[in-house]
């Protein structure tokens, strides 16, 4: 499970990670994710902060890893799944703003208390487990809420406060495509990927992270990796 050095992400200096990381974001539009969301839920009251750009707000990963930080409960997931759907769809939004209603109206009521669960699984036990506590046959699956995006809540609700030695990063069929090329595998790119080999992902971020210059973070390795594989 080496990181080798010579695959493309790794062949420059290491980026700045509050540049490459922090403040890398997308603009979006607030009215089409208001009339898309369901009652009684609308876009997280932290949303009036964020900056404009020209006509429309910005959201980044250091605003959501900041509020992920801060959200203790059920209900604060969902803010933050909101806005790892906003973060992650950009504008047009209308595409992912209707993707996130249906993983609202398919699942009974059961998002809060679901979300809330794996929170706890992420920081008692690990990033691991909350994967396959979120995946297909794990006990706090919700419908419609794949890896891709649940990954993305993992990472922010988790960076600083998951359980074990790893901390939890995105995963989707960019990051897939690119370690594949890194690595020579042949992993699915559309998936399914278990949660073993979400552990195993994770793992090669953080070796490659350590490998790369003193004080990368493995998010680092990720976007770097998503860049390869898009």
């Amino acid at each position: 499970m080496t990181c080798e050095a010579a695959c493309a992400p790794f062949a420059g200096e290491t980026p700045s990670r509050e540049t490459y990381i922090l403040n890398h974001g997308f603009q979006f539009n607030p009215e089409t994710w208001r009339r898309r969301l369901p009652g009684p839920f609308d876009l997280p009251a932290w949303f009036e902060g964020l900056p404009r750009l020209g006509r429309w707000p910005r959201i980044t990963r250091g605003d959501l890893l900041q509020a992920g930080a801060a959200a203790h409960t059920g209900r604060a997931a969902i803010d933050i799944l909101i806005g790892a759907y906003v973060w992650g769809s950009g504008l047009p939004s209308g595409r992912g703003s209707a993707r996130l209603r249906r993983v609202f109206d398919l699942n009974s009521g059961r998002t809060e208390r679901h979300l809330g669960e794996a929170l706890q699984v992420l920081r008692s036990e690990g990033p691991e487990a909350a994967y396959a506590a979120l995946h297909h046959g794990g006990d706090y699956r919700l419908k419609q809420l794949g890896p891709s995006f649940f990954t993305k809540l993992l990472y922010f609700l988790g960076w600083d406060s998951a359980a074990g030695d790893h901390r939890p990063l995105i995963m989707d069929q960019y990051v897939v495509i690119g370690m594949n090329r890194c690595r020579g595998m042949s992993w699915r790119p559309l998936g399914p990927w278990s949660a073993d080999k979400y552990g195993e992902y994770l793992a090669w971020a953080h070796e490659c992270a350590n490998g790369w210059g003193g004080g990368t973070e493995p998010d680092v390795v990720e976007r770097a990796v998503w860049e390869h594989g898009r």
